[in-house]
């Protein structure tokens, strides 16, 4: 009987960026926990997940991010140093481009770290970002930079079907949602005539929830007199597999935004708000750029507004208006998101990069 040749799988070691309560961020979930866990990409590869490196034997080290709260330079040193006597590859993954966040008052990130930042990238035998935005605004710090573009774990989803208003009972109400981290003020204040504008144009027929978003209690102030609902998920479900269950699950909107300022550090974003609107059915409008641009037609897979109040408030009428649009674009930008923006529609693209880093 011959004996069957074993192939040695490349072990991958992933350090997620953490909080104080030591889990995972939702940042790595989304694009390292999930993508290596999926079992199309798992098969490929002996995957394990901390929040440090322990010095066992692998091919790939894999860092998230900031890593840790209490990140320091020499921190990072002892790391690259522990990796290198191991003779592993270092990996370092990154999605936001701190380059070019607006530092000041209300910036969560100390300028002190970009040193930090400056450091893992060079160090780096490889780079892997989410945007072709973003890796070439990190092409001086390192030339090997891979593009693994954002997908959503169809596991964590509730396979939903945009919904016909035809076939409701409240077809004159219309629910408007915004969901995002706690960082978007100033985006949220972009489209705030054009709420008040269709606020006062359909009285009564609107409700505006949101979930996240909203920090700053002067941000709620300007709020008040719209018809504002707060949503969020249980404590339990704020990790981010059960918050995407529970969003793709629980959440009815019939239309979602997405404003977006123009400026250096968003122009390095991903669309990651378009795939979870479109996990939801919604028909969504988005800021007009090229984070959205490039997977969204004007009016097919979602609406590209200017960042005037005239353009948004065209936008959210056209579509409070015109269900039958509503429902088209839902249902293209769902049937875009299945077909080409889960894993397992793209864990080739995972299994061909990774491989060619060991």
């Amino acid at each position: 009987m011959e004996s069957e040749t074993t192939i040695k799988r490349p072990h991958v070691h992933v350090i997620y960026e953490y909080g104080a309560d030591l889990r995972p961020h939702s940042s790595p979930f989304l694009r390292l926990i999930r993508p290596f866990s999926h079992p199309l990409v798992k098969a490929h590869f002996d995957t394990t997940f901390d929040r440090d490196y322990q010095n066992e034997p692998v091919d790939i080290v894999i860092l998230d991010r900031l890593w840790r709260r209490d990140v320091s330079l020499q921190l990072v040193q002892e790391l690259v140093n522990r990796i290198r006597l191991r003779r592993a590859k270092f990996i370092y993954s990154l999605d936001d481009n701190y380059f070019d966040l607006p530092y000041g008052n209300n910036s969560s990130l100390p300028r002190d770290l970009l040193p930090i930042v400056s450091f893992m990238l060079r160090q780096a035998d490889a780079v892997l970002v989410t945007t072709p935005a973003l890796r070439q605004r990190l092409l001086e710090y390192n030339p090997n930079i891979h593009l693994l573009p954002n997908q959503l774990d169809e596991r964590l989803l509730v396979l939903r079907q945009p919904a016909d208003i035809t076939l409701r009972k409240d077809q004159d109400h219309i629910v408007i949602g915004y969901m995002g981290t706690f960082t978007h003020d100033e985006d949220l204040m972009l489209v705030l005539p054009a709420l008040r504008s269709i606020h006062e144009r359909f009285p009564g027929r609107i409700e505006v929830q949101l979930i996240g978003v909203v920090n700053r209690e002067e941000t709620k102030m300007e709020l008040q007199g719209l018809p504002i609902r707060y949503v969020y998920p249980r404590p339990e479900e704020h990790e981010y597999p059960l918050f995407m269950l529970w969003f793709s699950s629980r959440v009815h909107w019939d239309i979602a935004i997405s404003p977006l300022q123009n400026t250096p550090f968003n122009q390095c974003k991903s669309d990651i708000k378009f795939l979870d609107y479109a996990a939801i059915g919604a028909a969504g409008i988005f800021s007009q750029s090229p984070v959205y641009s490039s997977a969204i037609h004007h009016q097919q897979q979602g609406w590209l507004a200017e960042n005037t109040p005239e353009a948004w408030e065209s936008a959210l009428v056209t579509l409070i208006k015109d269900a039958a649009l509503r429902l088209k674009i839902a249902r293209n930008a769902s049937r875009y998101l299945y077909m080409e923006r889960i894993l397992a529609q793209r864990a080739n693209d995972w299994i061909e990069t990774v491989k060619s880093l060991c």
